[in-house]
């Protein structure tokens, strides 16, 4: 009777669990890596928070995920964007033609999706900590991936020298490996970088250290101008 009991009262469980979804309530960077053309959906990757992804949605073959919702024809290999993720349920599953070669990917439903900020020339932008910028016409992305090294002289401390601060940013074409460089604030010798006709040139990093505060990487925020050559 005790068994029959337990019973009873663990299958409701059990189905309420199946049909939760499980989601990433915050925005992680996607990348289109192909296509199921069984489908005709899209195959993506999480270069920046796959981790994140694997912990909450599940390990998938190569870290690709099939989003289920996403039109092949409406994305080009390479792009990205920010997206809301979450577990695919059973009644969202494709039923899909076999004309191609089929991939065991994990699907996944995309809640919501945004494409990164448009790129301006020739004026002042502001990049944040591992944020990006899109040239969608020249098909490339600009990023500030990290601060490595900030030496200026904090404010409220008597320095030899100003200082200077190490930036490392991420230039990266619609599919084509990443490109990663470093500028420097106050140092007119490595302060820009050309890439592919586009000069990259470092005005500022905010905030200013001070002996009193501790800055985190989150709080960096470079300011550039792109210019074309």
């Amino acid at each position: 009777m005790r068994k029959t009991l337990l019973i009873i009262l663990i299958i409701p469980f059990l189905l309420t669990c199946e049909k939760e979804s499980i989601y990433i309530d915050s925005f992680v960077t996607a990348r289109i890596v192909g296509y199921d053309l069984n489908c005709s959906t899209c195959i993506i990757e999480f270069p920046k928070d796959s981790l994140a992804v694997k912990k909450e949605i599940g390990q998938s073959q190569n870290n690709y995920y099939q989003a289920l919702n996403l039109n092949r024809n409406d994305f080009e290999i390479g792009q990205q964007f920010k997206v809301k993720i979450r577990k695919s349920e059973t009644n969202e599953l494709l039923n899909c033609i076999t004309l191609y070669p089929s991939y065991d990917y994990k699907p996944v439903f995309i809640e919501e999706y945004e494409n990164f900020d448009n790129l301006s020339y020739n004026d002042t932008i502001d990049l944040a900590y591992k944020d990006c910028m899109s040239d969608c016409e020249n098909k490339f992305y600009i990023c500030m991936d990290s601060v490595i090294g900030d030496s200026r002289c904090p404010t409220g401390a008597m320095c030899f020298w100003a200082g200077m601060a190490t930036v490392r940013f991420k230039f990266q074409k619609y599919n084509e490996a990443p490109v990663y460089f470093n500028l420097m604030t106050l140092d007119p010798a490595n302060n820009s970088k050309i890439i592919d006709r586009f000069k990259f040139s470092l005005i500022d990093l905010t905030p200013y250290p001070s002996l009193k505060n501790h800055i985190d990487q989150s709080e960096y925020k470079a300011k550039l101008i792109v210019t074309k050559e």
